[in-house]
């Protein structure tokens, strides 16, 4: 699925570049707000962060592996971002339906997907500026629910796993990565956080106060979101080795390790010196990224 979704896109990518309208929208969303135009080459910033959305989108397709979807059920996902995903599974034929309010610091990619999806003669009809909680407003109930890098960016994190669970089919499943900030490292950012007290870091970076993606997260952890599976009568399972994966991931793929060049020095000592291992035996509380199932019980 993932090689699948990169050929898709090596083939459209010139087409959205030659669009004004996608070219503009693109460039203007918050990955490319971020991006330095001191090089003068918009043609080369317009890749960047387009082969930004495009790395996130591969591990939200990733997931679909976990259950090894069938193109025929309906499939939700929650966050959809500029809409690479989405637009990518309906045109491979699933039955997928998303949301994106842009909400928290991503305030145009409901309309950025709406764009896209113009240029690649995908249908809109499915693509809903619905919070999750307000999913039920789709009248539909599905067998399958994913989210990538969004439950962490959800101030009410339980109140839209209630509404997810209400649109959830009696044997469907939920999966969904996210961050573990019992470990102290912001990913979006890049940097340190401050152990157990995230949230001061802006203490020592004023710039953090007033960042919309920085006051949206709700540092979510392991532990909340056991007991928020608990009171919601949720089965709860944590995929194994996601954060050695991750590391791994830092070595081997230069686009994500662009975003995380920090971590680039230590995790090549830690693989030189044959450490690295021991994060397979880390549990997953002291995880980061995590994946995880729910069903309901």
């Amino acid at each position: 699925m993932v090689e699948l979704i990169a050929k898709y896109y090596e083939s459209k990518i010139d087409q959205l570049y030659a669009d004004d309208k996608v070219r503009e929208t693109i460039l203007n969303t918050v990955i490319g707000q971020r991006v330095s135009r001191k090089e003068n080459n918009e043609r080369k910033i317009f890749d960047r962060t387009f082969n930004a959305y495009l790395e996130e989108a591969k591990i939200s397709v990733s997931l679909l592996d976990h259950k090894k979807v069938d193109k025929k059920i309906p499939i939700l996902e929650v966050g959809g971002g500029v809409g690479l995903t989405y637009a990518f599974l309906q045109q491979a034929g699933y039955n997928i339906y998303a949301l994106e309010p842009s909400d928290s610091g991503f305030n145009n990619y409901f309309d950025a997907g709406k764009e896209l999806f113009r240029v690649l003669g995908v249908s809109a009809d499915r693509w809903y500026n619905y919070l999750g909680q307000d999913a039920h407003k789709i009248n539909q109930i599905f067998d399958f629910i994913f989210s990538n890098n969004v439950l962490e960016h959800i101030p009410a994190l339980e109140e839209t796993l209630a509404g997810l669970q209400k649109v959830l089919s009696d044997g469907g499943e939920m999966v969904h990565n996210t961050v573990n900030y019992n470990v102290p490292y912001e990913p979006h950012f890049g940097i340190m956080l401050i152990p157990f007290f995230p949230r001061s870091t802006q203490k020592l970076k004023p710039e953090l106060v007033h960042n919309e993606m920085w006051k949206g997260l709700n540092f979510i952890t392991t532990g909340s979101l056991r007991k928020m599976s608990s009171n919601l009568n949720l089965d709860i399972q944590f995929k194994k080795n996601i954060f050695f994966n991750a590391l791994n991931r830092v070595l081997t793929d230069p686009g994500f390790a662009s975003r995380h060049k920090n971590l680039i020095p230590i995790v090549k000592v830690l693989k030189t010196t044959r450490l690295l291992n021991l994060f397979k035996l880390l549990p997953i509380s002291l995880s980061t990224p995590i994946i995880f199932t729910l069903k309901k019980k």
